[in-house]
């Protein structure tokens, strides 16, 4: 009899995180033959896939590509190892879509990850899964879903939902999201990183995002001096001010409760609660879409 495992998964421009703990980058090195390194190694139909040791380019349509399904192998390695439980399982997803994408594409993601007779080998160890269902939730409300008792009272809050590519926000009233207030901007992290990156190379400095993610964190880098610091940290902070300038011209009141989800979210927090735009504002971390997205779907199954 095979185990069953139930998970979150958020695959996102950036970074694919789970339920369970599980985070790397959306990407990885694809090969014909065995790599040096076998950390993060998933071998899939005898192809060597070197996962999370770099990032895919943006794809606003994840069902183009096996990437999305490649990188969730590992996550349900991850869960698979985490149960404790033999490396067969049936496996039940549940995964998002940005709010303005979510009536489109939800049937064709669903379908683009249910699969029968799913073998591959990660870190070393075999496993063979089925993914019996997926079923496709609105991100930022997932995330959401973990604080709703908090908020189900409350006449209105704000959602900021900023992600790798993308900057989704909408208004909840009394917990329930007000469809009409629904909007998504395309100026996720990666545009922040980018602009770094360009203001950067006009001094012959190259950075990769994670070290510019790790300097606006607070992570001192060892070969670069305080005016490169500084120069990060002031863009970081234009960036914040130029989002939230753009969220109020929808329409929204930051004198409402707001909250934050998303990697982004989390790596530009003391900007966001620096800012004077926003009065009250609480921080969920990178992983709250995953746990929401396996919240929605234990409760659907269970129906």
């Amino acid at each position: 009899m095979r185990n069953s495992i139930f998970l979150g998964l958020d695959n996102g421009n950036a970074y694919t995180k789970s339920s369970e703990g599980f985070s790397c980058q959306s990407g990885f090195t694809k090969s014909d033959v065995e790599p040096i390194t076998k950390q993060n190694l998933l071998i899939y139909q005898g192809i060597y896939y070197s996962i999370g040791n770099n990032r895919s380019s943006v794809q606003l349509d994840k069902t183009q590509t096996q990437d999305a399904f490649i990188i969730s192998l590992a996550a349900i390695a991850d869960a698979i190892n985490k149960a404790g439980i033999e490396q067969k399982a049936d496996v039940f997803l549940g995964v998002g879509l940005p709010i303005i994408h979510y009536g489109k594409m939800k049937h064709k993601f669903r379908e683009y990850f249910i699969r029968d007779n799913i073998k591959f080998s990660f870190n070393g160890s075999d496993y063979a899964v089925n993914i019996v269902d997926c079923k496709v939730y609105p991100q930022g409300y997932a995330a959401f879903i973990n604080i709703y008792k908090d908020y189900k009272n409350v006449s209105v809050a704000n959602v900021i939902d900023i992600g790798g590519y993308t900057t989704d926000f909408f208004i909840v009233e009394n917990g329930i999201i007000n469809t009409a207030t629904c909007y998504s901007l395309p100026n996720g992290t990666i545009t922040l990183f980018a602009s770094i990156q360009q203001e950067l190379l006009k001094i012959n400095i190259n950075l990769t995002e994670k070290q510019i993610q790790d300097i606006i964190l607070g992570k001192q880098p060892v070969l670069f001096d305080a005016d490169i610091n500084k120069m990060i940290e002031i863009k970081a902070k234009e960036y914040v001010e130029n989002l939230l300038t753009k969220i109020l011209e929808y329409g929204f009141e930051f004198r409402n409760p707001t909250i934050i989800v998303g990697g982004g979210g989390m790596m530009l927090k003391k900007y966001i609660e620096s800012s004077n735009k926003i009065k009250y504002v609480e921080n969920l971390d990178q992983f709250a879409n995953a746990r929401g997205y396996k919240i929605l779907l234990e409760q659907e199954l269970r129906r």
